[in-house]
Parts: C-alpha cells; structure tokens; sequence
C-alpha cells in the first residue's frame, strides 16, 4: 500500500514523511495508533492473502478469504457504524448530553483515568482533552455548565455511560466473531456437501473425511455452547471491573480492583470508537482463538488450527512488538536513527514521532535527525509487515500443509 508512493522533496519541513499525494507518515501513524486496524491489515497483509494462496485446495481458500473478510467487517468496519450510535445511546440515556450537533458528543474521548479519582482531577482531564481536540480548553464547557459545577455527578454519570458502551460493544462484536468460524463451515458445507476439514478435499474422498469428522461431529452442539458461553462471559466480567475500579477511586483494598482503577485507560477507546490493546486481546481469546478451536471439524483442522492460531496470536500479541525493538535498535546503530526511547529502552510509537516537539529526548534534535527517524519508523512497520509475511504468511502454512499430507498419507494407508 505504501511502497507504491515516491518520496518527494519538501522545501518546507512539514514534520510528516512527505510522498507524492499522501502523507506517509500521518497514514502509517493513525494505523499502528488504532489497535484493530493494526490488527486489520496486519491479518490481511500479513496472514490472510499469503495463506489464502498457500491453501491446500481452492474450497479451503475459499474459506479462508470468506471468514478473514467476515472478521474485518465485525471488528473494524462494524465499530466504525455501529459505536457512534452505541455512544449516542449512553450519553443520551444519562442525559450527559442535549444535542449531538456539537463538540459535546465527544466527551467519551476523555481518558478513564480521569474517572477514578475526583471531581478536580476529571475537569483537568476534560480541559486537556478539549484543547487536544479542539484547540481550547472551553470545548466541553457547555457539558460542565448543564451539571451547575456538580462534576462528581458527571463523573458517576461518564462511568455508567461508558460502562455500557463497553459492555454492548464487547458483547455484540464477540458474538459476531465467535459466529464467524461455524460460519465458514456451513459456507463449505453448502457448496461442497462434504464433511470433514477442507484443507484434506484432494487429498481424500468423502468417505476418508467423513469417517475423520465423525468423533467431532458428535460434540458439536457442546462445542457450539462452549462457544456462546465464551462470547458472552466477557462482557459481563470486564466492564463492571473496571467500573468498580473508577468508582472506588484509590483506596480500594482489593488488589483487583485496585489494578483496575490504576490501569482504567487501558481500556481506552481510541476516538470512542475502536477498542484498546488489552479489550482486543480479550476479546480475541474468547471470540477467535479458542471459538476457532471448537469450530475444528476433524483433527487434522485442530492441530493446522491450534498451530496456526498460537502462532498468528505470538506474533500480534508480543511479538510483532519485540521485532519492532530489534529493527528500531538495528536502525538506530546503523543509521544513526532515534527510534528507541532510551529512558524505558521501548521504541517510540510513529504517533509520538509524529509530535516529537512533546518529548524532551526529541525536541532538540536537528531537523535532518528527525526526518531520518521519522522515514525510517514508517520503512520499519513495513519491514516488520513483510517480516510477518514472510514467517507466518508462507513459512507456517508450507509446514502445515506437508505435516497434514503425511498424517493424511499415513491414517488412509492404516483404513
């Protein structure tokens, strides 16, 4: 997507990697900044495509491509219809807001942390994002106005909207994803009226496959349940966690709950609309990881599955980040680049490169330093994109695919 841009010569330093038309480097920023379509294109780009063309057979790259596209529609497009009306429910529901024409529907965009101390520390928090948003800190004023300085009753009021936002967001998107691998199935099984994993079709006949599935298919409505229970658990756990913890402010005894109140903006929206890190990380294991799994229909699809998924899930949830220290180290010994933020010993993220003139190790810095850094952040996520490519994209489904011929090979020499 980025490799096709030329760069280009600015006479002005605009602080963006400038290419021809687009401005790489906002492009790449918004995306590694937003957790799900990070994950999105990271899926698409990164195990998707490559995977979908390293299938063993056409009906099983059907599959693959049918469930990956049902699975960027549920979690990033379906966000993006169906959270502002979610958002518009709460906040009209506990009457924070009186019209959805202005500046006020934003006030979910304030961070949790400022929800779970007091009423002075949320009015610094709504101040802060105000002039982040809007270039003044009077952009909230007409919200703080209608509750007549009463900010303690804003604050309940913003915890209870933004509880249930999190609790009808997680709910519906974990029930839509939990559905997507059956889905895949009934999708095989309606144009191939075959049983048993696609992946095995040139491999064996209908008899061979359906033997395979039959210990599966007598659990199926078990696994199916197991599947809703693990759709719907979440939602009832981790919003009113997190609740408790803003509400008991910083003298709660449990450990939890103390957790919880210390760690409320990891659970973040970003602009009120995609989920944070660590709620797509739930959300993943018990919407995709483990639903896939109890989808599997033989046990040639448990094991591709099980290996697959592990590894897909080690990439993205960690070590997509630990390439990421590896390259940005590698570049800064090489090419004198300043990617790693040497107080924490972590990169910096292409969002804080992007307002470098915030962070004291940068702002210093000469122009032809930051620009430097600024390409080579943006060369580093594509690195890292190819890299993953490469791995996971071809190199695990090339094993994959010879383990299952021989498995294949050696149980229909045994029948």
């Amino acid at each position: 997507m980025l490799s096709c841009n030329k760069f280009v010569n600015s006479n002005k330093y605009n602080n963006n990697v400038t290419f021809k038309n687009v401005s790489a480097f906002n492009t790449v920023a918004n995306i590694e900044s937003n957790i799900l379509l990070n994950k999105g294109i990271t899926d698409l780009g990164g195990f998707v495509i490559p995977q979908a063309i390293m299938s063993n057979n056409r009906d099983e790259s059907i599959e693959r491509v049918f469930k990956s596209a049902l699975y960027f529609l549920m979690t990033f497009v379906s966000p993006f219809v169906l959270l502002p009306l979610i958002n518009k429910k709460a906040l009209s529901h506990y009457n924070i807001t009186k019209s959805f024409n202005n500046n006020e529907k934003r006030i979910l965009e304030v961070s949790k942390k400022y929800l779970t101390k007091d009423k002075e520390y949320l009015e610094k928090g709504i101040k802060e994002k105000s002039k982040e948003l809007f270039g003044t800190e009077d952009g909230f004023n007409s919200v703080l106005e209608r509750y007549q300085n009463d900010t303690e009753k804003l604050r309940k009021d913003l915890i209870n909207a933004h509880t249930t936002v999190h609790f009808t967001d997680f709910l519906t998107t974990n029930l839509m994803v939990a559905s997507i691998p059956w889905l895949g199935n009934l999708l095989t099984k309606y144009r191939t009226n075959r049983s048993g994993y696609s992946g095995t079709y040139k491999m064996a006949d209908e008899d061979f496959t359906k033997i395979a599935a039959h210990k599966h298919d007598k659990t199926k409505k078990l696994r199916q349940a197991a599947t809703l229970t693990l759709a719907i658990l979440p939602s009832l756990i981790l919003p009113p966690l997190i609740k408790k913890g803003m509400k008991s402010g910083t003298n709660s005894s449990n450990k939890l709950i103390k957790w919880f109140n210390q760690n409320a903006d990891k659970f973040d929206y970003k602009n009120a609309i995609y989920m944070s890190r660590l709620t797509a990380l739930t959300m993943w294991l018990t919407s995709d990881y483990f639903p896939y799994q109890l989808a599997c229909r033989d046990k040639y699809e448990y094991r591709d599955c099980l290996i697959r998924g592990t590894s897909i899930g080690l990439i993205f949830w960690g070590g997509d980040l630990l390439l990421k220290r590896l390259f940005a180290k590698g570049s800064d010994k090489i090419f004198k680049t300043n990617i790693m933020d040497k107080t924490n010993n972590k990169p910096f993220t292409i969002s804080e490169l992007k307002n470098y003139k915030n962070i004291d190790a940068l702002k210093n810095l000469s122009e032809k330093t930051i620009k430097k850094t600024q390409r080579a952040s943006v060369g580093l996520y594509v690195l890292n994109l190819a890299t993953i490519m490469g791995i996971l994209g071809f190199g695990l489904p090339a094993f994959l695919n010879k383990i299952l011929k021989k498995s294949v090979e050696k149980d229909k020499n045994n029948l």
